[in-house]
């Protein structure tokens, strides 16, 4: 699922009026042009956001999910807009201030940490920021001198070595989670591991980026375990499979809240990952890479799991 900022404040709005026609009003656009956003959103996330009915347009519990995470993003986003505007003066890159900062990443709660850096240290420097799921496309777009900046995550046990003419630092070290309901056997550990959930069942969602069911799946065949999987359309429904029965559902920190849902780390060494912020040796970052990573490693402390 890809969601821009103003998919966010698209879905706030609608979700505050009540309705199509008031949050267009409120964003000073048409109604058909929000009805033709939120059909996109939905059919990237694969699930229906809001419910349309007599009573007007109320989200679904998917789409209560997202507005939690748009509630803790959309303040940070602004806070950043506000930021750059106090800064807004020609930064000294190799082309002025046309010069525009290129940053590839992964959907991750360090991304605002990085780009409050990148606003930090090189003020007025226009951004253009774009997510993609795989690490691995990351670092060829990289490679391609199509951006400047990647911020991946690496897995030891399951990645090779980082390419020779890139390099790197650390932002994180993290580890895969499993949401557990409250009254999981398991619920009560500070940490898990895949063995321990052998007997029971791992939900993998349809609706997530495929990278998560991969790594969780490269983690389960590094491991030797034999896991019982089964498959949810969407969160909504995982959540509901992992409240009702011994289930768990993999996710990459920091997960959205899901009541009477607790998130563990996984403590197997293939769940182990670093989260990296890497840059073309002899780029035109290459300069201020590891400066840059500090930073966003200072602002972006992990948030505790439960």
């Amino acid at each position: 699922m890809t969601l821009e900022i103003h998919d966010l404040r698209v879905l706030r709005a609608i979700a505050t009026a009540g309705s199509l026609a008031g949050a267009a009003r409120a964003l000073g656009t048409h109604q058909a042009s929000v009805s033709r956003r939120l059909q996109r959103i939905e059919r990237s996330a694969g699930v229906a956001l809001f419910c349309r009915g007599p009573r007007g347009t109320t989200p679904t519990a998917a789409g209560r999910l997202v507005l939690g995470g748009a509630d803790t993003l959309l303040p940070l986003v602004d806070w950043l807009l506000d930021a750059a505007a106090e800064h807004a003066t020609p930064w000294p890159g190799p082309g002025g201030p046309a010069d525009t900062v290129r940053v590839g990443a992964v959907g991750h709660p360090a991304l605002p940490a990085l780009v409050g850096a990148l606003y930090a240290l090189l003020p007025g420097a226009p951004l253009d920021v774009r997510t993609e799921e795989s690490s691995a496309a990351l670092l060829d777009l990289l490679r391609a001198q199509k951006v400047e900046l990647a911020l991946v995550r690496h897995f030891p046990c399951l990645d090779g070595p980082p390419p020779a003419d890139v390099e790197s630092a650390v932002i994180a070290h993290e580890r895969l989670l499993v949401g557990l309901g409250e009254g999981h056997p398991l619920a009560d550990r500070r940490s898990v591991t895949l063995r321990d959930l052998a007997p029971h069942t791992c939900v993998l969602v349809d609706s997530h980026h495929g990278t998560l069911r991969r790594r969780l799946l490269g983690a389960v065949g590094h491991s030797g375990v034999d896991l019982r999987l089964s498959r949810a359309t969407d969160g909504a429904v995982a959540a509901a499979m992992v409240r009702a029965a011994s289930a768990a559902v993999p996710a990459f920190p920091v997960p959205a809240p899901l009541p009477g849902v607790v998130f563990l780390p996984l403590d197997d060494d293939a769940a182990r990952y670093t989260l990296l912020l890497a840059w073309a040796r002899g780029g035109k970052l290459a300069t201020h890479g590891r400066q840059l990573a500090e930073r966003a490693r200072r602002a972006y402390p992990p948030a505790p799991t439960r």
